[in-house]
């Protein structure tokens, strides 16, 4: 079985839109190399205002690296929206991927019926883990696309 956890905080990150792309390729960057030591994996979105994050992995694990998030100074007031366990992981393939809300896939948000800003507070984390799993998609055919391109 593997745990799934999916939490939200308050984005704290300095700066305009520059200082916190930079910032969170810093992250992700850490997050990544954190996240395939203690082998978990999930989904990270993430506006000016909230990340909403799901990770996946052994129980103790996943709640050591939430507690360590919890704790980090760039997040305030992290919530845990639902825990559960799954027989798969969804996001087998992420130690950390990450999709910050631009004009690019805003069309997947309107699609999941966000058209306004994320209000983690408001919405269940069924939402939040299909709206992940359409970035992923996403993510995985640019990706691809750019392979053929090059």
């Amino acid at each position: 079985m593997i745990h799934q956890l999916v939490y939200y905080s308050r984005n704290t990150v300095p700066g305009g839109d520059r200082a916190m792309l930079t910032n969170m390729r810093e992250i992700l960057s850490i997050s990544q190399r954190n996240n395939s030591r203690d082998g978990i994996t999930g989904f990270l979105i993430f506006d000016k205002t909230w990340f909403i994050q799901i990770l996946e992995g052994e129980r103790a694990k996943v709640l050591e690296t939430y507690n360590r998030i919890a704790r980090d100074t760039r997040h305030s007031t992290a919530m845990i929206m639902n825990e559960r366990d799954t027989p798969t992981r969804l996001f087998p393939n992420w130690t950390m991927g990450g999709a910050m809300r631009t004009p690019e896939v805003q069309e997947i948000y309107l699609q999941h019926g966000f058209g306004g800003p994320l209000d983690p507070v408001r919405l269940k984390s069924e939402q939040i883990v299909s709206l992940a799993l359409d970035l992923q998609g996403f993510e995985v055919s640019r990706r691809s696309e750019q392979k053929l391109a090059s």
